[in-house]
């Protein structure tokens, strides 16, 4: 070639590449400032709703170790007995007895009064006025103070009470009169039953009132013999009553003064629950 034709300028056609026959395991590798650039995924659509959260995961269960060895179990020692000193069994006798005198003392609180007098009837208005002359509460018992059978009865049943009264009163006309009146609490009613069937038996003896007795400011005062008697039960108590005249003698069986001895029998329980 001569230095002519190497200074002449060809021209020739441009050539176009044809990608259609590259394999694609050689295809062209993005430049390196794209490959470095962070991929963001697109953003959640509005009208579709929020993923569902998963539960965090759940760690597996740990396998028990197993033991390398077996070992025979070491036989505990049995526990022994325990002895009680002498101090110790004083201690619980002396707790015993605190017991008991706490549970007996408890009890009588509690515990339904068996000596409770019974609820008398109905108070009874007497149709006479009886004041109250002398009054005496029979502490030495009731056999002391009577007599004759009546006495034998009292030796195997004593009275749980006795109360001996004296009370005057005026009739319509002015005469005054006096009146004994007697009450004998009995432990129950049949005992109370089988005194006033006693009295009410003529030879059978008495209860002496307190004119009989002679007691104090009983002096002057009519003797009372049983010309006006008569007694009654109510429940247990046992009301005997007597009366006479003050300034004249008394007859036998006087219908006026038995009224008044039989109207003062309506003081039985009233004296007996009078405060001692």
């Amino acid at each position: 070639m001569t230095g002519a034709q190497a200074n002449t300028q060809r021209e020739t056609t441009p050539l176009r590449r044809d990608n259609s026959l590259i394999r694609p395991d050689r295809a062209s590798v993005p430049p390196p400032d794209e490959a470095t650039r962070p991929a963001f995924a697109p953003p959640p659509r509005r009208d579709q709703p929020p993923p569902a959260q998963q539960p965090p995961p759940v760690p597996p269960p740990q396998a028990q170790q197993q033991p390398t060895s077996w070992q025979a179990p070491v036989a505990q020692p049995e526990p022994q007995p325990r002895r009680v000193t002498p101090t110790g069994w004083l201690l619980r006798g002396l707790g015993l007895v605190a017991i008991s005198v706490l549970s007996g003392l408890i009890w009588l609180m509690i515990k339904p009064d068996t000596d409770e007098e019974a609820a008398p009837p109905p108070a009874e208005v007497p149709r006479y006025e009886f004041v109250p002359i002398h009054r005496e509460e029979a502490f030495q018992g009731c056999q002391n103070v009577s007599t004759a059978k009546i006495k034998s009865f009292f030796q195997k049943q004593e009275c749980t009470h006795l109360t001996r009264a004296l009370y005057s009163t005026k009739l319509p006309d002015g005469t005054r009169v006096l009146t004994s009146l007697v009450t004998v609490l009995m432990p129950d009613a049949a005992t109370a039953q089988q005194l006033n069937d006693l009295t009410t038996k003529d030879g059978t003896g008495n209860i002496r009132d307190l004119v009989d007795d002679g007691r104090d400011g009983t002096k002057g005062m009519p003797a009372l013999d049983d010309d006006a008697y008569a007694s009654g039960r109510q429940d247990r108590l046992v009301v005997i009553g007597d009366s006479a005249y003050f300034d004249k003698n008394t007859p036998h069986k006087d219908p006026v003064l038995l009224d008044v001895t039989k109207e003062a029998l309506k003081l039985g329980w009233p004296q007996e629950q009078t405060p001692r």
